[in-house]
């Protein structure tokens, strides 16, 4: 179930020609509510990523509605004009919603350089937001691979409310390693982020890539407040499955050791 074991959440994965043809490479992850709490944590070159500098001025409201993600083009080295285009796909994922682009976060993943193609993705964000549902985590997981060669995906129970995970590991193209969190546990934005900094610290490759991006979404639909201790060890160990699968991928190893 991924992303989408807790509460409130539904996501899609689909193929709009980006990574190649009939490979899935847009995901879209919405969080239904009632809360739209978040926090995330950036590569410390995410400057150069125009996804990440949307995303990072998305965080600094604490709120995101949904998150949307792909591979094939990382928009890496290509602002000023690669941040318009991170805006354009913002706004329209927005107008899916009927919501505001300031509650859009954007993670990418693939080649750097390049422009992405903007009207394919803008088209398979119509399309995934078309296909969202409670059973779309692993269809979201598998749109944000790029050389790993399995998705990676993870989820636990705690009291009264669940954790659940995608990630990609970092790679040769140096394109970033994409964790997003999810929990339906009713957390505020500055405890999503200090708790996604401190389990990313602990358990996950480096953040050093410019689109390296760790994202906690908490949707409160559970209606726990949970202990903070235990929430912090919960997340904390769904982060080292993550780490764990991306250790036991040759494709991500093989990045991992070089660096």
């Amino acid at each position: 179930m991924s992303v989408t074991a807790p509460l409130g959440f539904r996501a899609a994965g689909v193929s709009a020609g980006i990574a190649g043809t009939g490979v899935r490479d847009v995901a879209v992850l919405v969080n239904d509510g009632p809360s739209r709490a978040a926090g995330a944590v950036f590569g410390a070159d995410a400057d150069r990523s125009a996804p990440a500098l949307w995303s990072r001025q998305v965080l600094a409201g604490g709120r995101v509605r949904a998150a949307v993600l792909n591979s094939g083009c990382a928009n890496v080295d290509t602002v000023p004009l690669g941040f318009q285009d991170a805006h354009a796909l913002a706004e329209h994922a927005a107008a899916a919603f009927d919501d505001s682009a300031a509650e859009i976060a954007l993670c990418a993943a693939g080649p750097v350089g390049d422009r992405p193609p903007l009207g394919r993705l803008t088209e398979g964000v119509t399309a995934a937001v078309a296909e969202l549902s409670r059973s779309g985590g692993l269809a979201a997981a598998d749109a944000v691979r790029t050389t790993d060669t399995v998705v990676k995906i993870a989820f636990r129970r705690g009291d009264g409310y669940t954790v659940g995970a995608m990630a990609k590991g970092p790679d040769p193209s140096l394109s970033g390693g994409l964790y997003i969190i999810t929990t339906d546990a009713d957390l505020d934005a500055g405890r999503c982020r200090d708790l996604i900094a401190d389990a990313a610290a602990k358990t996950l490759p480096p953040l050093t890539g410019p689109a390296d991006t760790a994202l906690l979404m908490a949707s409160g639909a559970a209606g726990a407040a949970p202990d903070r201790q235990a929430f912090a060890a919960l997340l904390t160990d769904v982060c080292a499955d993550l780490a764990a699968q991306i250790d036991a991928d040759p494709a991500t190893t093989e990045y991992e050791n070089r660096t």
